[in-house]
């Protein structure tokens, strides 16, 4: 997909990887529609990349209500979706808050299915476009202190394989990006809790994690979507244990080939 001129929907942009995607679009000559909660380093950020800033809490239901019209009367057709934001727990399972268990849902799973819900209906009339998840290692490696992120980003990684299927003969390809330690302040705060924190140094005495920047995981990202890759693995080191988890999905779409899920609508 050609991005110079595409416009491209970011959440989670105001830090972390997500502002390092701002950066990497924006260079390759993409229109940046920049979202966060926080409203001051957002609008920032949107002012040097001559972008725009909508401020929006993924875990509040009717702030999602009719998003995507909302963007797109303000600025135009997305062409590029990157469901980034996310939220962490650090936690065993008993210690969990309730509250935080469902904002970590709405967040890192829920919102991500509505914004592409609500995007691909314009995608497929024109033919055109992308959608771009950020999942983790997590969705398939099981992790003490991890697990309502674990269980959200599994979901994220079966919705994004999924939706893949359905998009197949469309023009809309999808990325998943499966990812490890990044250096941004979620990955500190995970591995504040003993629990999680002692399972990582043991992964690390095995050389097994390797912290990446965002700002390879973005210019990752936009290789992906210019070249239409299903995938971004990081730590590669990592690849083997996650080609196992995926092997599933991958043959489910081998057993359907030929098979265009859009021809057989009711």
């Amino acid at each position: 997909m050609d991005i110079s001129g595409a416009r491209v929907l970011i959440t989670g942009a105001s830090r972390g990887i997500g502002a390092a995607m701002a950066g990497a679009f924006a260079s390759e000559g993409a229109k940046v529609a920049l979202v966060a909660r926080s409203g001051d380093e957002l609008q920032r950020l949107a002012d040097e990349y001559d972008g725009k800033a909508y401020q929006l809490d993924l875990g509040r239901s009717a702030d999602l209500d009719g998003f995507i019209d909302r963007v797109e009367a303000d600025g135009g057709p997305i062409d590029i979706l990157i469901n980034n934001a996310g939220i962490e727990t650090s936690a065993l399972v008993e210690e969990l808050d309730e509250d935080h268990i469902e904002q970590l849902s709405a967040v890192n799973l829920v919102a991500p299915m509505r914004l592409t819900r609500q995007v691909l209906p314009g995608m497929l009339e024109r033919r055109r476009g992308h959608v771009v998840f950020t999942s983790s290692v997590a969705a398939s490696t099981p992790a003490p202190g991890l697990a309502a992120y674990c269980a959200s980003k599994a979901g994220l990684t079966r919705f994004s394989e999924s939706l893949r299927i359905e998009m197949r003969d469309s023009g809309i390809g999808v990325t998943t990006l499966h990812l490890g330690p990044v250096d941004t302040g979620m990955w500190e705060r995970v591995t504040d809790h003993p629990a999680f924190d002692v399972a990582q140094t043991r992964f690390r005495r095995f050389k097994l994690l390797v912290d990446v920047s965002p700002e390879l995981v973005a210019a990752d990202t936009v290789d992906a979507v210019t070249t239409n890759k299903r995938e971004v693995r990081h730590p590669k080191r990592l690849s083997a244990t996650m080609s196992l988890a995926a092997a599933p999905g991958r043959l489910t779409e081998v057993l359907l080939a030929g098979i265009t899920p859009r021809d057989h609508r009711r």
